[in-house]
């Protein structure tokens, strides 16, 4: 019988070592730097101090290359001078989909007449396709939006991981 514990003390440790070294040699998560423009038009339904947004435009992303960008969400005007906001949205282009969501801090500052917005934020990035099919991580944005005529642009900068 002691051969027997002693034989399978050894295979349980070998297996365990395989499996540890197996891991280890495991490749780190690919890392895909994210540059992307869009520019359109968006459009704000404000009912007290609930503001519903909608935005579509078109532009162009590392990989996925030339498409669009749309989004929806709500904000909260009761804040001011920056108002946050959140939602959800895609950005769609000839050789893949992100699906994203903003995270909470995203905001838009206005100058003092409410005509001109700086927006910022994050979006996490909930599903890739195509040539960024399952890159995962955070992208930061940075725009503008004008109120008066509902046109905006915005930058995503970032590095996903898949």
């Amino acid at each position: 019988m002691k051969r027997f514990r002693s034989s399978a003390v050894a295979v349980a440790i070998g297996v365990l070592a395989a499996a540890t070294a197996s891991s280890a040699l495991a490749a780190p998560p690919k890392k895909i730097a994210f540059v992307g423009h869009y520019a359109g038009q968006a459009s704000t339904q404000i009912n007290g101090n609930s503001v519903a947004l909608s935005a579509t435009g078109t532009g162009t992303g590392t990989m996925i290359g030339a498409g669009k960008i749309t989004g929806q969400g709500t904000g909260d005007s009761s804040q001011q001078p920056c108002i946050p906001f959140g939602g959800t949205g895609t950005i769609t282009g000839k050789s893949g989909t992100i699906t994203y969501k903003l995270l909470s801090g995203a905001s838009s500052c206005g100058d003092e007449g409410g005509h001109n917005f700086t927006v910022k934020g994050y979006i996490a990035v909930l599903k890739a396709t195509g040539k960024l099919a399952k890159a995962k991580g955070t992208l930061k944005f940075t725009g503008l939006y004008s109120h008066d005529d509902g046109s905006f642009s915005v930058k995503f900068t970032g590095t996903l991981k898949r």
